[in-house]
């Protein structure tokens, strides 16, 4: 008897929640974590803020960036977030976007940790969920 692998599907944002850390371990962290996961912003969503918030509900992370410097409509935004894992795995990930003079939100979002599990996990649920379902 075996257990056939390749039917279970396992979502890795069910094992990570949002989290807080101070603006200088997050500094630190994201000079010592090794592995890098940049991600291509490709949406349909327009608004800036709108679009972190959802990269946030998608992802479980939290923003550690105050609010205050996330109010106004520059069209431009740039946040840091942090998620940690039941196994104790950090994830920072920074989100810089902005709204080109086509209408479109472009930027990048780059993703660190120390495992590279869990950067690409993150690289792959972003990819997948940063477009709007009709």
């Amino acid at each position: 008897n075996g257990v056939v692998l390749n039917e279970v599907h396992i979502d890795s944002m069910d094992y990570i929640s949002p989290a807080n850390c101070t603006d200088l371990q997050f500094r630190n962290r994201w000079s010592e974590f090794e592995w890098e996961n940049k991600i291509a912003v490709n949406t349909n969503i327009s608004e800036v803020n709108q679009f972190l918030q959802h990269i946030m509900k998608s992802t479980n992370m939290a923003c550690l960036t105050p609010s205050s410097a996330l109010e106004g409509d520059c069209g431009f935004l740039s946040a840091n977030l942090y998620a940690r894992s039941v196994f104790g795995e950090d994830a920072l990930a920074n989100l810089c976007v902005e709204k080109q003079s086509d209408g479109k939100i472009g930027g990048f979002i780059r993703i660190r940790s120390k495992t590279q599990g869990i950067a690409l996990s993150l690289g792959d649920k972003i990819t997948l969920k940063q477009k709007l379902q009709a």
